[in-house]
């Protein structure tokens, strides 16, 4: 293949891009400095209303930060599966947008950081109940006693840390891997480093399946920590899948109206993605009534709390609401051909999915700080959009150091002129 020179901030060596690519996919640089600066005064704003919010209410900024944390988190997980799950289907149509998810899950580092604020939200005993009914006194026989026994060994500080420390662990070593190697193949080309990196990522999606699901136990699930859902763990991972293809969509609708990209990932590629969003749309709502439906069936009293509880007060109609949101709208917005080919209606599509995940979150999370009624608090504003902003802090920092697709794949040739086989 010939190629043309090209240098990557200046480094040795440079960088060489193959010739015949339909677009300028060199790192943008300067091109995106006024935005990267706009993006960063915002952070740096939101992040002192939330330095505010937690000495003037701390127990409202523990929930609120949680709900953020997890909405960002998630999303971060998703576009990690979204990676490796690239490499498990030797996928060749979806090698431009494995970038963008690349440049996505950077943001589980700064993350693994920002989760300091739930570690003392948890050791102050304002964030979760179970903190001062596992380190009181043991409760004297029946029930109480046997719980105390169970959920104070689970619950025990090394315990715990231990596991935090084996999530983000996982989290972090798959996803730096794989960013390396795809960023080395970017010099190196070959197929080396592809098969190092399928070769990883079965192991890689089984852990983080496996992380995320017992981190929804830890983090969200205990906030009631009597109650449980064996089913959970998918419940949480496959909303942040679902959210991560919404994020990716609106990068690239954001980059091609920007004017890159027009030509590598096209309609064509975004068709698929909006596919796949509909698929998704379709497996939460099969997970929820899953879980709902055998909760209701079984008729349990340590099922059923977590129902009961949101059917308090103005939660009921919250309740109600979410399956028709979250799937309905999306279901049928994603169901006509058209749709999934127009840039307006993926935008459209794209953040209404992102909104809605947005709801689900609070609705899993803020019914325990406020059991009777919607108490809405700026924090549940500034908290989501400080944690997302870095989230997309992240993606635009790789736009602007790393060329915006994998240009030496072996499968580059599959994903440029790409075409739909289905209508």
């Amino acid at each position: 293949m010939n190629t043309a020179s090209a240098t990557n901030d200046g480094g040795p060596p440079p960088l060489t891009y193959p010739d015949g690519l339909p677009d300028n996919v060199a790192p943008l640089g300067d091109a995106l400095a006024g935005g990267v600066r706009l993006l960063f005064a915002t952070l740096l704003g939101a992040g002192v209303l939330l330095v505010i919010g937690a000495v003037a209410n701390p127990k409202q900024f523990y929930h609120s930060y949680l709900f953020g944390y997890v909405f960002a988190l998630d999303i971060a997980l998703g576009a990690l599966f979204w990676t490796m799950i690239h490499h498990v289907a030797d996928a060749g149509w979806s090698v431009g947008l494995r970038r963008i998810f690349e440049n996505m899950n950077r943001a589980i580092l700064p993350l693994t950081v920002l989760f300091v604020p739930v570690l003392a939200g948890l050791f102050s005993g304002e964030l979760y109940m179970w903190y001062g009914f596992v380190n009181g006194p043991k409760p004297d026989g029946g029930h109480l006693e046997h719980l105390w026994h169970v959920k104070h060994t689970y619950f025990s500080t090394p315990f715990l840390l231990a596991r935090l420390a084996l999530y983000f662990g996982v989290w972090i070593a798959y996803s730096v891997a794989m960013r390396h190697w795809s960023t080395k193949q970017d010099g190196e080309g070959g197929i080396v480093l592809t098969r190092r990196m399928q070769w990883w990522a079965p192991s890689g999606v089984a852990l983080l399946g496996l992380t995320a699901t017992f981190f929804a136990f830890d983090m969200l699930m205990s906030l009631q920590y009597t109650w449980f859902s064996t089913i959970f763990g998918v419940y949480f991972w496959v909303g942040g899948i679902r959210g991560s293809l919404a994020t990716c969509v609106l990068l690239v609708l954001s980059l091609r109206t920007m004017g890159y990209l027009r030509n590598t990932i096209t309609m064509e590629h975004l068709h698929d993605v909006a596919k796949i969003m509909f698929g998704f749309t379709v497996f939460w709502a099969y997970i929820a009534f899953a879980q709902y439906f055998l909760i209701w069936y079984g008729n349990m009293p340590e099922e059923t709390q977590f129902y009961l509880l949101r059917r308090n007060g103005a939660w009921y109609p919250i309740s109600i609401l979410l399956p028709i949101l979250y799937f309905v709208v999306p279901f049928f917005l994603l169901l006509p051909r058209a749709h999934k080919r127009s840039p307006a209606w993926l935008a459209l599509i794209s953040m209404w999915i992102l909104v809605m995940h947005a709801y689900d979150l609070y609705w899993q999370i803020m019914p325990v700080l406020h059991q009777n009624t919607i108490h809405p608090h700026w924090l549940d504003i500034v908290a989501p959009l400080f944690t997302f902003g870095v989230l997309i802090a992240s993606a635009v920092w790789g736009f602007t150091t790393l060329p915006l697709i994998p240009i030496r794949d072996a499968r580059l040739n599959e994903t440029i002129g790409y075409e739909n086989e289905t209508p």
